[in-house]
C-alpha cells in the first residue's frame, strides 16, 4: 500500500488518546470502603465481566475511528506491487515507453492499442500521486530524454505516437542510467512500458550484466514494467521480399516473396476443416490488383509472384496489403524497385586458402540473373579498394588501424556490411587494438584435455539475422557444425551464436546505418567445418552481401528508424498519400519517398513479425538484486493503475462511531434507573 499525503500517518500515535482519556478518568475517582454498599458490589461482580467486555468494545470502536480518519487523509492507494515505492517522493520519474511496431495490437472492442492502454493508465497514476521534481519520457523510437510537463502532456506528445521501428530496451535504460548518474538524483522511479519482444530486449545482450550493477551502486532507483504480454487474437501480418525487376524481350515484370504470418491463436476444427482464404491486394504505381492466397497454421506465402509492368518503368514503388485485423501496423507493406546492380564484394586475406574459400561462397548468386563480382587482396593492397561500389568487406586478420580503419567505419556508415574473422597469428593480443567497441582474445581449442567446450553451437537467433531460419521455416544446420579452434572476443553488440561454453561466436554490431559482424572462427578444415558442410557458411555470406548492396541501387528497402533517411536532404514523401508525419517523424513510419532518380521503402524490420515474447522470468532475471515490481496488464484495459481507498476508511470509520453509539446505549440506561 502507498499513500499520496504521507506525512498524515504522523498523526498515528493519536489513536491512542481514547485509552489515554480513559486512564486518566480512572485516576479521578479515589475508592473509600462503605460497609453499606458491599451486597450492591457482590451483586454487580456478577456482571462484571459483560460489562468490561462493553467497555474494551467502546474503547477499541474509538480507536479505530480515529484511525480510519487519519488513513483516509493520508490517502492510500491499493497495489500490492506499490510496496516498494515506499513514503518519499521521486526527485525524478523516468516513463521508458515502447514504440515498436508489435506496440500497436488492438483490443478491437475497446479501441486501444497496448501502446495507448499503457500511456493512459500510467499518466493516471503519475497524476494521482507525486511523480516528482522532474517527468521525464525516453521512446524507443528516439532514444532520446525528453522532460515532460505534466503526466497528462504523455498523452499528446508526438514522441508517444505509434511507429513502424523496433526498440532497443537496453539501450533505453543506458541512456536513463547516464542521466541519474550525470544529475546525482536521488530517489527515482523508472516506468518500463513494453510488450517484452525478444528482439526489443536482446536478452543475451552482454550490456545487461554490466548495466545491473551499475544500477545496483545506486540507492533509491526503483523499477516498474508495464508488461503487456497478451498474445493477438489471429493477427496477419505481410512483408514482401527478393523485389526485382527483369525484362525478357519486349516484356518487363516484377518478381517478388510473399510471406503472410499469422499470430495468436490456432485454427479451430472449423477453420482447419474448411481452408481460409485471405485477399492481397498488390499496388504497383497506382495500378491494383487481387490475388487470394490460402492460410494454413503458420499462415501462407507467395514464392517467386509475377507482377507485368510497361517496360519504360525501369524504377518505381509498390506495396501489398491485408484487410484490416487486430494490428494496423502489419497490415501493408512497401516496397521500390529498379534494375538490379552488380553485387561486389572484397575479402582482404593474407591467406590464398582461406581467401578462396571466401570467394567460392560469395561468386555463385542466389538467382542465375543476378551478377556477383569478388575481389580477393591481400592487405597490401587496400588502398585499390572501390568503396563507393562494394557492398561487403570480408576482412580476415588483423584488425586495421588509422586511415584503413577509418574508411572501413565511414563504409559502414553508409549502409554497407563488414564481415571481420580472426587472424591465424597467435601472438598475444595488443592491449587497446580495437574496432565497432569489439576486440580479439586468444586462440582456443576444442579438442585438447583442458579445453572447456567441444565446439557444439548451443544456441543462435533463428528469427532475424544472417543465421535466420529459410523462407521455409526450416532452421539452418548450425547444430551441425563443428568448431575446432576459435579465437575468444569482446564486443558490445548482439550476440547472434554462441558455444556450449556461452563464448560467442557470431556478433553483429550496428551502426547508424550498416552493420558490422563479428566472427571468432575460420572457414577452413583446419578451424572449424564451415566450409565443409557449406550451407550455413553460404547462406551467412550471402545475407551479408544481400544487405551490403541495398545501398547500392537506385531503390532501396530500409527498416523504419530515426535518421533512415539521413543520407540524402531532399526526400519527398510518395505513399501514403494520407501520411502527414512531420519531418521529424518521417523515418518513423512505413512508406515511400523518393529523390529524384533514388527511391527508399521505409517498413518495420522483419523481427517485429517473427520475434517471440521474450518469458516473463528471463525478463525478471535480469533485474535480479534491483529493486523491481512487474505489473502484468492486458491491452485495452484502461483501469487505474493504483485507486484511493479514502472512502473505505471513511466508512470504517463511520461503522465505527456507529458501533461505539449503539454500544454505549445499556450503561446509560443503566444509569439512568436508579
Amino acid at each position: 500500500m502507498s499513500f499520496l499525503q504521507p506525512l498524515a500517518l504522523i498523526a498515528l500515535p493519536l489513536m491512542a488518546l481514547p485509552i489515554i482519556i480513559h486512564l486518566i478518568n480512572q485516576q479521578r475517582h479515589r475508592t473509600i470502603p462503605w460497609a453499606a454498599m458491599m451486597f450492591l458490589m457482590r451483586a454487580k461482580r456478577m456482571s462484571r465481566g459483560m460489562a468490561r467486555l462493553r467497555h474494551l468494545l467502546i474503547l477499541l470502536m474509538r480507536v479505530l475511528a480515529i484511525g480510519a480518519l487519519i488513513f483516509a487523509i493520508s490517502r492510500p492507494l491499493s497495489g500490492g506491487w506499490l510496496g516498494s515505492v515506499g513514503l518519499s517522493k521521486p526527485d525524478a520519474t523516468l516513463v521508458l515507453l515502447d514504440r515498436s511496431a508489435s506496440m500497436e495490437i488492438q483490443d478491437l472492442q475497446a479501441g486501444e492499442s497496448k501502446r495507448s492502454t499503457a500511456l493512459k493508465r500510467l499518466a493516471q497514476l503519475l497524476e494521482q500521486g507525486d511523480y516528482g521534481t522532474h517527468l521525464l519520457l525516453i521512446d524507443s523510437a528516439s532514444g532520446q530524454l525528453q522532460e515532460v510537463d505534466s503526466p497528462k502532456a504523455l498523452l499528446r506528445l508526438p514522441m508517444t505516437e505509434f511507429s513502424a521501428t523496433s526498440a532497443n530496451i537496453p539501450a533505453m535504460l543506458e541512456t536513463a542510467l547516464a542521466y541519474l548518474k550525470a544529475n546525482e538524483s536521488g530517489r527515482a522511479e523508472i516506468w518500463i512500458c513494453s510488450d517484452l519482444k525478444e528482439n526489443d530486449w536482446d536478452v543475451h545482450s552482454g550490456r545487461w550484466n554490466a548495466m545491473r550493477e551499475a544500477f545496483a551502486q545506486l540507492e533509491g532507483v526503483h523499477h516498474f514494467l508495464l508488461a503487456y504480454t497478451d498474445p493477438p487474437s489471429n493477427n496477419l501480418s505481410v512483408r514482401v521480399e527478393n523485389v526485382q525487376r527483369w525484362e525478357r524481350g519486349n516484356e518487363a515484370e516484377l518478381v517478388l516473396d510473399v510471406i503472410v504470418r499469422t499470430e495468436g491463436g490456432a485454427l479451430t476444427a472449423e477453420e482447419r476443416s474448411m481452408a481460409r482464404r485471405v485477399p492481397i491486394e498488390f499496388e504497383v504505381n497506382n495500378v491494383r490488383s487481387v490475388v487470394e492466397v490460402e492460410l494454413d497454421t503458420l499462415g501462407a506465402s507467395l514464392q517467386g509472384h509475377r507482377i507485368p509492368i510497361d517496360t519504360k518503368l525501369s524504377s518505381g514503388w509498390g506495396s501489398v496489403s491485408l484487410p484490416g485485423d487486430a494490428n494496423p501496423l502489419d497490415n501493408r507493406f512497401f516496397f521500390v524497385f529498379s534494375e538490379p546492380p552488380v553485387r561486389k564484394a572484397v575479402v582482404v586475406s593474407d591467406d590464398a586458402k582461406v581467401g578462396e574459400a571466401f570467394r567460392r561462397a560469395l561468386a555463385i548468386p542466389t538467382d542465375v540473373r543476378l551478377q556477383h563480382h569478388v575481389d580477393v587482396i591481400p592487405m597490401s593492397r587496400v588502398a585499390e579498394i572501390d568503396w563507393e561500389n562494394t557492398g561487403l568487406l570480408i576482412w580476415q586478420g588483423k584488425l586495421p588501424t588509422g586511415l584503413v580503419a577509418e574508411q572501413i567505419q565511414h563504409f559502414v556508415n553508409n549502409g554497407r556490411v563488414a564481415m571481420f574473422f580472426p587472424s591465424k597469428l597467435r601472438t598475444p593480443t595488443v592491449t587497446g587494438e580495437q574496432l565497432f567497441a569489439s576486440r580479439w582474445g586468444d586462440w582456443q581449442s576444442t579438442t585438447g584435455e583442458r579445453s572447456d567446450t567441444k565446439g557444439d553451437i548451443s544456441w543462435w537467433r533463428g528469427d532475424a539475422d544472417l543465421l535466420a531460419h529459410a523462407e521455409s521455416g526450416d532452421a539452418l544446420p548450425l547444430s551441425e557444425l563443428r568448431t575446432y579452434q576459435y579465437r575468444a572476443f569482446e564486443s558490445q553488440g548482439t550476440l547472434l551464436a554462441r558455444f556450449d561454453n556461452d563464448v560467442p561466436l557470431l556478433t553483429r554490431v550496428a551502426t547508424d546505418q550498416g552493420a558490422a559482424y563479428f566472427c571468432s572462427t575460420l572457414p577452413t578444415a583446419q578451424f572449424s567445418s564451415l566450409e565443409r558442410d557449406g550451407v550455413v557458411f553460404y547462406v551467412m555470406l550471402q545475407r551479408a552481401l544481400t544487405e551490403g548492396c541495398q545501398t547500392l541501387a537506385v531503390a532501396s528497402q530500409r527498416d523504419a528508424e530515426i535518421d533512415v533517411l539521413a543520407d540524402r536532404n531532399q526526400w519527398e514523401p510518395v505513399a501514403p498519400t494520407e501520411s502527414n508525419a512531420s519531418l521529424s517523424q518521417r523515418g518513423l513510419h512505413a512508406g515511400v519517398y523518393r529523390d529524384e532518380e533514388y527511391w527508399a521503402a521505409i517498413n518495420r524490420s522483419q523481427a517485429e513479425d517473427s520475434a517471440k515474447t521474450s518469458p516473463l522470468e528471463t525478463v525478471d532475471a535480469l533485474f535480479d538484486g534491483l529493486s523491481y515490481r512487474r505489473i502484468d496488464v492486458n491491452v485495452g484495459d484502461t483501469s487505474a493503475l493504483a485507486s484511493e481507498l479514502w472512502r473505505i476508511f471513511l466508512i470504517a470509520m463511520a461503522v465505527a462511531l456507529i458501533l461505539e453509539a449503539v454500544l454505549s446505549l445499556p450503561s446509560r440506561k443503566t444509569e439512568a434507573a436508579p
